[in-house]
């Protein structure tokens, strides 16, 4: 695996050369390798999916639906280097939720190919910037089993330490005040600012844990609340924004982080 790899830094094989080895280990359809950060949009690094998507869904996803995905999360929440399974990431009701399962803002998933089986990630952290190596299975493809995932694990500190290899020096300190694009913050910003005036700093944190995949149950788990108490905060605010279910909430959501 590592001659080619190694090789292959510093150049625009190392991704797709990367890709080949690791398939080599346990198969996969369709990979992608994102740069997060908090404070602004996020960077493809490589795009190995195939066209699975359009370029207009992959424009929807930089412009502020990843604010919604479980792998930005993940980082959000500063998730320690290493491999995961998307399913131990992500909250209980992620892959029911509407961004999961929509096309039109999933950059994952199409109409011809319906949602993925599995999602894997190598994550590591270089400066402020987050890197995730999304590895993917489609739909009807089975899961990686835990013979391949523990070999991608045992894996796991080389693929890293070749990313970082690979895109050290390239991310410069973020949190410089000059690095800083005014609308990128607003974006960064619109978590905090959904339901402006009209939803309590609360219901606010709730309707996003909802958005972002969160049963009641779950919401009542992080902050400590009974369920019952969730899901009366939780028709506070669908009564409030004048809609009437998860939908109507994720689509209030798209028209604040587009208008």
């Amino acid at each position: 695996m590592l001659p080619p790899v190694i090789r292959a830094i510093g150049t625009e094989q190392f991704a797709p050369t990367l890709d080949s080895a690791l398939r080599a280990v346990a198969g996969f359809d369709i990979s992608c390798i994102f740069s997060y950060t908090l404070q602004a949009r996020p960077r493809l690094l490589h795009d190995g999916l195939n066209h699975v998507s359009t370029s207009a869904v992959m424009a929807n996803y930089l412009n502020g639906t990843y604010l919604l995905d479980a792998v930005y999360d993940a980082c959000r929440r500063d998730m320690p280097t290493g491999l995961y399974r998307l399913s131990a990431l992500a909250p209980d009701q992620f892959f029911e939720g509407e961004y999961y399962n929509s096309p039109e803002f999933h950059p994952c998933i199409s109409m011809e190919t319906g949602a993925l089986s599995e999602e894997i990630v190598f994550f590591t952290r270089i400066h402020n910037s987050y890197i995730a190596y999304s590895l993917m299975r489609q739909q009807a493809h089975p899961l990686f089993s835990e013979h391949e995932f523990a070999a991608l694990q045992t894996m796991a500190t080389t693929v890293i330490a070749l990313m970082e290899s690979q895109w050290h020096g390239r991310f410069p300190d973020s949190s410089s005040a000059e690095n800083e694009d005014p609308k990128d913050t607003q974006l960064s910003q619109a978590m905090d600012t959904f339901g402006g005036n009209i939803l309590t700093a609360r219901e606010r944190l709730i309707a996003t844990m909802i958005l972002r995949g969160h049963s009641s149950v779950s919401i009542a788990a992080n902050l400590g609340l009974s369920e019952g108490t969730v899901k009366n905060h939780r028709k506070h605010i669908y009564a409030k924004l004048q809609v009437y279910s998860q939908s109507g909430l994720f689509s209030l959501f798209i028209q604040h982080i587009f208008n």
